[in-house]
Formats: C-alpha cells, sequence, structure tokens
C-alpha cells in the first residue's frame, strides 16, 4: 500500500524550490559521516571531496583520517575506496590537498613495471596520445577522462590540466584483465586510476572507476560495514543528496540535480517503497544551469522503505534519480486509537479507509468514474473549508478507477470532517470521500 502521508504539502514546495537557479554549493568542513562504513570526512578532505566528484570519483572512506608515512614524509591522510587523499598544508589550494598515486602502486603491488609490463603504442586517430608515456586514451575512456577532474581554475567545465591533476597520465594501454568479480574485463591503468568498460551497464555507467584504494590498502573484499541497512541503496544518477542515502525518518534530506539543458523543462515525481508514485509527473523550469541545488525535502512524513525521486527533461530525456532509503525513528510508532461511529456526509463515487482516525492516522483513499488514463486533480478540505496544501494530479488506471491514494492528518490539524475530492481534467467528473480527524 502506498503511504506517501503528505503529498499535498510536500510536493509544491519542492516544485516551488525547483525552480530557483541551482546556486555554487557553500563549503561544508564538518563531519560528513556514511552509515555504509561507519566512518566520517571532516575539514579540508571532505571539501575537496566533494567539489570534486565524490562517491563516483573516490567512493566512501575506509579507513579514518590519519598520520601516514608516504615517500618518507609524515603527512595525515585519509583512504577511500578508490583513491588516496593527502593533506599537504605548506601547499597552495588546490595543491594542499593531493591524490595518491594508486594506479602506479597498485601495478608495483602485481610486480608489474608499467614502463616494460605493457607495449609502446603511436598515436591513433581519434585518441588522445600521450607522449610521456607513449599511451592513448580512447574512446568511452578517454570521455570518461575528460569528464572529471581537480578544480583549478574555478571555471565551468573541465580542462586537460584539470583532468590531468585527478587521473594522471595513462601508464597502459585497454588490457584484459580480472576483476575481484572473477570476470574479465578491458581496463586501462592511470597514474591515479583504474578506468574499467562495463558494457552491461548503460552510458555513464558503462565506465567505472577501479577500488584500487581498497586494493593497495590489502582490502580487496570490502570490510563488514558497520551496518547492512544502506548496502541495498543504490547510488544517485546525475544527482546527490545530504546529508545521505540512508536516514531516520523525520530527517530533512537536500537534493543536487544537474546535467539537464539549460532552461529546459524537467518533470519530477517521488516513487514509494512499494512501486507506486505520490502525486505524478509535474513540470517546472530548471534554469540556466542546467541543475539545481539544495532542494529540501522532509522525510517525516514517509514510511520506512526505499524512496527515489526522479526528475526528467522533456526535451533530452536525460534523468537524475535519487534513492534514499527511511529507516524507523527509533521505538517505532504508536498505532490509531480505535475508530468511533460518528456519521459522516456520503460519499459520491469514492471511498475512505479508515473513514474516521486521531491525529496522525494515515487515510487511504480509493476513486472511481473517471476516463481510463485520465489525469485527475485532488485535494483536500478542512473543516474551515480551507484547502490543506495544493492539488496534485494522479492518472487513474485502464478502468478509470483511482486507487491507493493516502494522506497522514498531522498533529496540529484541526479536529472535524474533512473532505478529499478528486475532479477529472478531461471529463469534468467528481468523487468526494469524507474522513473525521479526531
Amino acid at each position: 500500500m502506498l503511504r506517501f502521508r503528505r503529498p499535498l504539502v510536500i510536493l509544491p514546495i519542492l516544485l516551488v524550490l525547483s525552480m530557483l537557479p541551482a546556486q555554487p554549493a557553500a563549503a561544508q568542513t564538518g563531519e560528513r559521516c556514511f552509515a555504509e562504513t561507519n566512518l566520517c570526512i571532516s575539514g579540508r578532505i571532505r571539501e575537496f571531496w566533494e567539489a570534486n566528484g565524490g562517491l563516483p570519483v573516490f567512493g566512501l572512506p575506509i579507513a579514518p583520517q590519519q598520520a601516514t608515512t608516504i615517500e618518507g614524509r609524515s603527512l595525515q591522510v585519509q583512504q577511500f575506496e578508490r583513491n588516496r587523499l593527502e593533506l599537504h598544508p605548506n601547499n597552495p589550494r588546490p595543491n594542499d590537498v593531493l591524490l595518491g598515486r594508486l594506479g602506479a602502486d597498485r601495478l608495483a603491488q602485481q610486480g608489474r613495471d608499467w614502463q616494460t609490463a605493457f607495449p609502446k603504442e603511436t598515436p591513433q586517430a581519434g585518441c588522445r596520445f600521450f607522449p610521456e608515456t607513449s599511451h592513448n586514451a580512447c574512446g568511452a575512456i578517454l570521455s570518461a577522462w575528460r569528464a572529471s577532474g581537480t578544480e583549478i581554475d574555478g571555471r565551468a567545465g573541465k580542462t586537460e590540466a584539470e583532468n590531468l591533476s585527478l587521473f594522471g597520465l595513462p601508464l597502459s594501454g585497454l588490457i584484459s584483465e580480472m576483476l575481484s568479480d572473477g570476470k574479465s574485463y578491458q581496463v586501462q591503468y592511470f597514474e591515479r586510476a583504474r578506468f574499467e568498460l562495463h558494457p552491461e551497464n548503460q552510458p555513464p555507467f558503462n565506465v567505472l572507476l577501479g577500488l584500487l584504494g581498497r586494493e593497495t590498502s590489502g582490502g580487496g573484499t570490502p570490510p563488514p560495514a558497520a551496518t547492512d541497512q544502506c548496502a541495498d541503496v543504490r547510488e544517485p544518477v546525475s544527482g546527490r543528496i545530504r546529508p545521505g542515502k540512508c536516514v531516520v525518518e523525520g530527517t530533512v534530506i537536500e537534493l543536487d540535480v544537474f546535467g539537464f539543458q539549460p532552461n529546459e523543462q524537467i518533470g519530477f515525481w517521488l516513487t514509494a517503497p512499494d512501486g507506486r508514485r505520490a502525486g505524478t509527473t509535474q513540470t517546472t523550469n530548471v534554469g540556466l544551469s542546467g541543475g539545481a541545488n539544495g532542494l529540501p525535502f522532509p522525510t517525516d512524513e514517509l514510511d520506512p522503505g526505499i524512496w527515489y525521486w526522479v526528475f526528467q527533461g522533456v526535451n533530452s530525456g536525460h534523468q537524475s534519480i535519487i534513492y534514499f532509503k527511511v529507516l524507523p525513528r527509533p521505538g517505532g510508532s504508536t498505532p490509531p486509537p480505535p475508530a468511533t461511529n460518528q456519521p459522516l456526509p456520503p460519499a459520491q463515487n469514492a471511498s475512505a479507509q479508515p473513514e474516521r482516525g486521531a491525529r496522525g492516522t494515515v487515510f487511504t483513499f480509493a476513486a472511481r468514474g473517471f476516463q481510463p488514463g485520465e489525469n485527475v486533480g485532488v485535494y483536500i478540505t478542512a473543516p474551515d473549508r480551507s484547502v490543506i496544501g495544493a492539488p496534485f494530479q494522479i492518472v487513474t488506471d485502464g478502468a478509470g478507477n483511482a486507487e491507493q491514494v493516502t494522506f497522514r492528518s498531522q498533529s496540529d490539524f484541526p479536529v472535524g470532517i474533512y473532505a478529499i475530492t478528486f475532479e477529472g481534467v478531461s471529463s469534468g467528473r467528481k468523487a468526494i470521500a469524507y474522513f473525521e480527524v479526531q
């Protein structure tokens, strides 16, 4: 059963916020913790991690920040799944944070000298040839190499200097190698990364970065997480989520979405753990930047489980998908008191279950009599005849019915009789059900 408890309030809030132009995210230097590994990042390392790719580029932290001897020097470093971040406070920004040469380290760990282990190459058409190492980068790997980089000049887009700063030079050509899953893939080693081709995935996930941080630290198999509650939550697609993808009910999450065309109209919708959409697709202009940062969304009205927002460009078809898991509050929730038998006005082609309940009760509604596949507006009228929130729309099924529309009354709602109205956009037909908040 879909139990999205307050769609009339939450969806319009997101609609208004998503119309605002995206602003550069402020640097965060306090702790950011990850339930998946029970480790945190903070200070300059967190700032660098977030500004230069985050999870797709560096992965999760797999060790705390600590003093480590690197090339004879004691440095503060933190190990991540895909790389190692080193603090060099005597260097000017952005070089006060440097990345480990884990591509070279992994090859050396395997007893392979990159200067002699791989055949030297000559320039190839359509590729970027690096005379420093006599290797080419081509196709999807070259595109992925160029897509990310350490932010140096503060301008949009990535320069080759920024690509080099993040990934370094290629140390091999395209080779076949068996990875930790026991399967053989085509990969290419760079100074600070290993690019892997995964043709079984849709772009951009057909090119992934290897887990060199784990492999070089002896952790080829991920260590047991402090909790497995978040292990089944997928990573965002063209988006970010804060404070994390696994939150306790009541946490306000913030969403970043990007990759759309400038001023493109986008539709967006929320999907519940049982696969049903809360509300329906709405559209708004994403703004000149083609994205939006810091969209707040409260989770206090969501049942536990995995939810996800989808933002889709009307023209480009580009999608930002942000998955998150709502964990139950400690102690669980209190069941509603038994219903009474107070009379309600007669319903019109609609029903409510239950028909009455205390504040906090989740009411579920169904309506019928509309055209198949018709858009139907929905709104709730309070006892004082004010409308709660703003109208939203749903789409009827093949029989012209609307099922499993839910609403949870809040602790500050006035007691009395409420009405939920369904109105067909094309047919003009109405259905009304009544319920009582006690």
